[in-house]
């Protein structure tokens, strides 16, 4: 009998061999009993080959990880740094100094002078010698009212003043006259000497004579409201006239600036509408009124030369006034908020202390300050917005 010496037969050899080739992965989880259990390292081999996979399969994630940790750390050691060490700043000197400031204010202009010419009773106008725009010297002819006519006012304006006084007398004298009708008897009283008073007075000014209404000074017709032939109303103006040769303006100007402003100061106009145009005044009138009761303005008058004709009345000007002031002073840069609750930050002794302070006027950068500093204190000029107060600091530089 011929003894087969090969292992197994080809098809159970090529099994074998499958089994043995294959990926481990593929291997069975479970070992036949010999007896005792198997030692379990394939499952452990496998959890190891799994995380370095997912290792280099996200390895851009890990490294931006890393880095966000190191980016952490530097920013806290940082700020461990920072709190350790005082901030650096630089310090200036504060000095006594002269600045130029200026107050300014707005206002309308008006004439040097005007006239409205009225009269208390009404009138037969019969010529009008005058137009708007038109010069006129003193004592020049504007219009002829008819006099006759006004004599004839006069004279019963006159006659009923004694007709009143005299029905008053005759009230008085009644013994059962009441205090009502006494009361009224002396009202019609005073209004017809009112009426006759004011009939003269006009009939024997120097703007008339024999019904001719005259100029009251050299000036320019501003306003002509008569027509020949028609009769005019009772205190209805008739004519104007204004002197135009100065202009009057009325500035109003903030109130915590009243001790800047004073008498025969030099003035800067400039109308609004033209601004390109400038023109030099003084004040001529501080009014010791405020504007309106309980306003923060005051008015000043300021008297602009006009022989050019160039204002003219009604304008709306800016006027500025030019004045020189004595304050600590300090650069624009120091000063924290300068438009309101304004602070600076004083050096001393190697801390710095928050000082509220009032600023009184600006030169360019410079600010001039009324309240809360003197001369030789020394103030934060670069690095106070990181500060607080009582806050310990290392000095750079001091600016004298």
């Amino acid at each position: 009998m011929k003894i087969d010496d090969s292992v197994g037969s080809p098809t159970q050899n090529d099994a074998f061999r499958t089994d043995v080739d294959a990926p481990r992965d593929a291997l069975p989880q479970t070992t036949p009993d010999y007896g005792q259990a198997a030692p379990a390292t394939r499952p452990a081999q496998k959890r190891v080959r799994s995380r370095a996979s997912w290792i280099r399969s996200h390895r851009k994630l890990v490294g931006a990880v890393g880095a966000g940790a190191l980016l952490v750390a530097v920013l806290i050691a940082w700020a461990a740094a920072r709190l350790q060490s005082p901030p650096v700043v630089t310090v200036y000197t504060v000095h006594t100094q002269t600045l130029t400031t200026y107050v300014a204010g707005g206002g309308l202009t008006y004439p040097f002078q005007q006239m409205n010419i009225v009269y208390p009773v009404s009138a037969a106008v019969i010529n009008v010698n005058v137009q708007v725009g038109q010069p006129v010297k003193a004592r020049q002819v504007l219009l002829t009212l008819n006099n006759a006519d006004l004599q004839a006012q006069l004279q019963r304006a006159q006659a009923q003043v004694s007709a009143a006084r005299n029905y008053l007398n005759g009230v008085l004298n009644t013994p059962t006259s009441t205090p009502a009708i006494i009361a009224q008897a002396q009202s019609n009283l005073d209004q017809a000497e009112g009426v006759y008073s004011s009939l003269s007075t006009e009939l024997n000014s120097p703007e008339f004579s024999n019904g001719n209404i005259l100029s009251p000074f050299v000036g320019v017709v501003t306003a002509v409201n008569a027509t020949p032939g028609t009769v005019t109303s009772a205190g209805a103006v008739l004519v104007s006239v204004a002197n135009m040769s100065s202009i009057i303006v009325k500035v109003e100007f903030p109130i915590d600036q009243r001790a800047l402003i004073s008498l025969n100061q030099a003035v800067d106009v400039y109308p609004s509408a033209v601004p390109d145009q400038h023109f030099t005044g003084t004040i001529s009138t501080i009014n010791p009124q405020l504007t309106s009761p309980g306003s923060d303005t005051f008015e000043a008058w300021v008297t602009v030369n006009n022989s050019s004709g160039a204002l003219f009345s009604g304008e709306s000007v800016y006027a500025r006034v030019q004045t020189h002031v004595t304050f600590p002073t300090v650069p624009e840069l120091s000063v924290v908020n300068p438009d309101a609750d304004s602070v600076v930050f004083l050096y001393s002794n190697g801390h710095v202390h928050l000082r509220h302070v009032v600023v009184g006027s600006r030169d360019g950068d410079k600010f001039g300050i009324a309240n809360g500093l003197q001369e030789g204190d020394e103030v934060v000029l670069v690095g106070q917005y990181q500060l607080s107060d009582n806050e310990a600091v290392t000095v750079r530089s001091i600016q004298p």
